[in-house]
C-alpha cells in the first residue's frame, strides 16, 4: 500500500499527454528561437558551419571507385558546437590522427526528427551501397579558403531539447575529409580488383 493514497499518477484524472503537441507554446516559438540563434550568426559569434555530404561512390558500393559529391546541405540557422578541445590527435606509427567528437546544440527546432535524420544519413534518394553519407563541420571562410573540413558520423540519436528549444546532435569524429576545396580527398582506387595501368 502506498502511503500517499490510493490517486496514483497513472490513474490521476488530472494528469494526461500534451492532447495537440504540434500547437504547444514551445513549438509556436521555433521561428522566433531560429530568429534568436541567426542574430549571433550574424555577429559572427558561430564560425563553424555545419554540413551535410553524401558521396556516391563510382564502383557501386562505399570504398569502391571514386567518389563525387551527390549531394551537400547546411544546418540553418548555424548550430553552435561545443569546444573542439574533444577531439584529440593521437600519435600512430604513420603520423597523427584526430579521435573524439563534438555535439551540435541550438539545432533549429523547426526540423522534425525525420528530416534531422536526412541531414544526418542522407535523403531518400541518396541512400543505397554506392551512397555514403556524413556530417562536415569547418570553419567559416574568416581564415582564408585553406580552412579544414572534419568529418564526422553521428554517435547517438538526436535528441529535442524542449527545455532549449532545440535539437541536439551528438557526433564522433571520422577519417579522410574532403580536400578544403571541397572535393573528395581519395588518394587511390581502393577497389582490390582493379586493373593498374
Amino acid at each position: 500500500m502506498n502511503p500517499r493514497g490510493p490517486n496514483q499518477p497513472g490513474v490521476d484524472p488530472r494528469l494526461h499527454p500534451l492532447a495537440v503537441p504540434e500547437t504547444s507554446l514551445v513549438e509556436s516559438l521555433g521561428s522566433v528561437v531560429d530568429s534568436v540563434n541567426q542574430i549571433a550568426v550574424d555577429l559572427g559569434a558561430r564560425p563553424y558551419r555545419v554540413f551535410s555530404v553524401t558521396y556516391l561512390w563510382s564502383g557501386g558500393e562505399i570504398g569502391r571507385g571514386r567518389p563525387s559529391v551527390a549531394s551537400e546541405s547546411e544546418f540553418l540557422p548555424t548550430p553552435e558546437t561545443s569546444s573542439l578541445t574533444s577531439v584529440r590527435r593521437t600519435l600512430l606509427s604513420g603520423g597523427t590522427v584526430e579521435r573524439g567528437g563534438l555535439t551540435l546544440t541550438q539545432v533549429s527546432p523547426r526540423y522534425s526528427e525525420g528530416q534531422i535524420d536526412f541531414l544526418c544519413y542522407g535523403v531518400d534518394e541518396c541512400r543505397g551501397p554506392a551512397y555514403q553519407t556524413f556530417v562536415e563541420v569547418s570553419i567559416d571562410r574568416r581564415d582564408g579558403d585553406r580552412t579544414k573540413r572534419r568529418r564526422f558520423s553521428i554517435a547517438a540519436a538526436p535528441y529535442r531539447d524542449t527545455d532549449a528549444m532545440s535539437w541536439r546532435v551528438d557526433l564522433i569524429r571520422q577519417d579522410v575529409e574532403r580536400l578544403p576545396s571541397g572535393v573528395p580527398d581519395v588518394p587511390t582506387d581502393r577497389d582490390p580488383f582493379a586493373v593498374r595501368r
